[in-house]
């Protein structure tokens, strides 16, 4: 009777026991989850933060994006703090660009339009040919970016007819200051071009005047008695001939 009695009490024991070990798992699990909710609110939190603070750089590029289109004044503040840089920090405002870029969109849609056929082109600026309210300003960033892809082969094509054989600049950047470098290269190319003028000439000339000194031919005055003549008076006489001899120049030589 007495070890019935003692079973009972320890299977009851053992019963409280796994209760108790159950209770304490439970607010383990408990206690993990409630963790897991903080660190997850947390992390929701520093995101949330983040989303927000990426909203305001938007908005604040956005705005200048916007004073920069309208031609205002806007910071251009530099990512550099070195005494280098401390002339970008300044105000400064770029009314040019966007302000002529209606009259830029309306003539290329005149010049599209007069053209035969379809194209890429056409279609795009046809769009924008009678824009009877503001575009918006993504709009005007494509149609600046297509009158960036027209300059750029247009100078392309300019690059390649004053500088043969050279290597194209890699860069829109690259281009411009090749342009720049255009006008004393066309210097040197206007004054190529009339020593090579002149040597077929004055080769034709030796050919039927074996002796002809050409330099002393330029550098000596008239003949005595003729001192009256000027080359001006021949310039007429000697034009239908000078055509003729531009068909013979090389054009690819350049004379210094």
């Amino acid at each position: 009777m007495e070890h019935t009695k003692r079973e009972k009490q320890e299977a009851h024991v053992a019963e409280v026991r796994q209760e108790l070990n159950a209770l304490v798992k439970k607010h383990e699990s408990l206690e993990l989850d409630s963790k897991t909710r903080e660190s997850e609110l947390a992390s929701a939190l520093e995101s949330a933060k983040s989303a927000k603070a990426e909203a305001q750089k938007a908005l604040q590029e956005f705005q200048a994006m916007k004073k920069i289109a309208e031609g205002k004044a806007f910071f251009m503040q530099s990512k550099h703090v070195k005494v280098n840089y401390l002339l970008l920090t300044r105000i400064r405002s770029s009314p040019g660009a966007f302000a002529d870029l209606p009259c830029s969109v309306s003539d290329a849609a005149a010049f599209y339009r007069a053209e035969e056929g379809s194209s890429t082109e056409k279609v795009f600026w046809s769009q924008y040919a009678k824009a009877g309210h503001p575009v918006p300003l993504r709009d005007q960033l494509k149609q600046l970016v297509e009158l960036h892809k027209a300059a750029e082969q247009a100078m392309k094509g300019l690059i390649g007819r004053l500088w043969p054989g050279e290597a194209m600049p890699g860069s829109y950047f690259g281009l411009v200051r090749r342009l720049v470098d255009a006008y004393p290269w066309l210097e040197v190319i206007n004054r190529s071009v009339c020593i090579e003028g002149a040597r077929r000439a004055l080769a034709r000339a030796k050919v039927h005047w074996g002796k002809l000194d050409a330099e002393k031919l330029v550098k000596d005055g008239p003949p005595e008695g003729k001192e009256h003549r000027r080359p001006e008076m021949y310039y007429e006489g000697v034009l239908k001939g000078a055509r003729l001899v531009v068909n013979e120049c090389s054009k690819d030589l350049i004379f210094e």
